[in-house]
Order: C-alpha cells, then structure tokens, then sequence
C-alpha cells in the first residue's frame, strides 16, 4: 500500500520515469521510508495494468527511449483512498529491535551491553544526518519539517530507551 501511495504521490506532483521515481525516493524519502526500490518497474507495470497509471515513450539524446510514467484519474482516486486510508491506521508502530529486547536472557550481558552501544552510535549519525536533512528542508513546506522533527523525537526516545536499558543491565536488573 505504501509503495503505491509513494509511486501515485510523485506522479500526481509531475509524470515521471522509472529512473527519476527511484532517485526521488533514495534521496528524498529515504528519510521517511524504507521502501525497497530496487526494482521500481514490477509496481509499475502492475500500477500500468491496473489503471492507476499509463506511460508514455519519450524520445532522448541519442535516440534513447525512454518511458515517462503519468498518474490517471482512476489513479488520482486510489491516491486520496490511499492517503485517507494510512492516516486513519490503526496499526500500531512495532519497532524490529523489540524482538531481540525479549529475548535477552539468551546472550551474555556483555554483548548485549556492546550491541546496544553500537546500535546507540548509529542513532547519533542519524540524528545528525536529519539535522542536516533539516537544515537542507529549511524553506521546504512545515509539513515536511514537522515530519523531520517526529524522526528526530523518535531517534531521541530509542537512545533514551536504550540508555536506560544498558543501565538496567549493568545495574543486574535485567
């Protein structure tokens, strides 16, 4: 559902190719998403298939084909049915690393005090890297700020999550 609310979403702001739709979302929305877009074209072809979009051939330098992707009306209303349909979810956020957490009797306290430093480290860099992502966005809509802001409160809560758990554990309470 998500995939195709992005792929709708970028083609309803300006047709687009396979290409510049899968650059779009390793730059730009990376920040939001961890869509998989090594192989933008099956949902494509899907989308094609379904309606929601139709592509036409373009040709470029060289004589290079090259397919420009357009979102349809029936593609326009599975958008909004899309977007109106994530805003009211409610699935509740399961984080990966809640998984191992229940487990930890299963390690030695010591790796899990050196794993959780590691996975500690790599909240700071993505803390930086939405700072400057931030910064980057600075003239860009509050919509997108404010969506910057709700990573960095939820990088900060699992660094305090995490804290207070290696406390725990040094502590002999876990």
């Amino acid at each position: 559902m998500i995939q195709k609310l992005v792929i709708l979403g970028l083609l309803k702001n300006k047709p687009s190719s396979g290409y510049d739709i899968k650059k779009f979302i390793e730059k730009d929305l990376k920040i939001f998403t961890d869509l998989d877009t090594h192989s933008i074209y099956y949902p494509l072809k899907k989308m094609e298939k379904e309606g929601f979009i139709k592509k036409k051939m373009l040709k470029g330098e060289k004589q290079l084909r090259k397919y420009v992707y357009f979102i349809t009306p029936k593609g326009e209303k599975e958008f909004l049915s899309l977007c109106r349909k994530a805003l009211l979810s409610q699935k509740r956020p399961f984080i990966d690393l809640d998984i191992p957490l229940y487990f930890l009797s299963f390690l030695s306290k010591e790796e899990i005090k050196l794993l959780l430093r590691v996975r500690l480290r790599f909240l700071e860099r993505v803390r930086k890297w939405l700072i400057k992502k931030k910064n980057e966005f600075k003239n860009a809509p509050k919509n997108l700020l404010l969506l910057i802001q709700h990573h960095l409160k939820l990088a900060g809560a699992e660094k305090g999550f995490l804290k207070d758990m290696i406390k725990a554990i040094k502590e002999g309470e876990v």
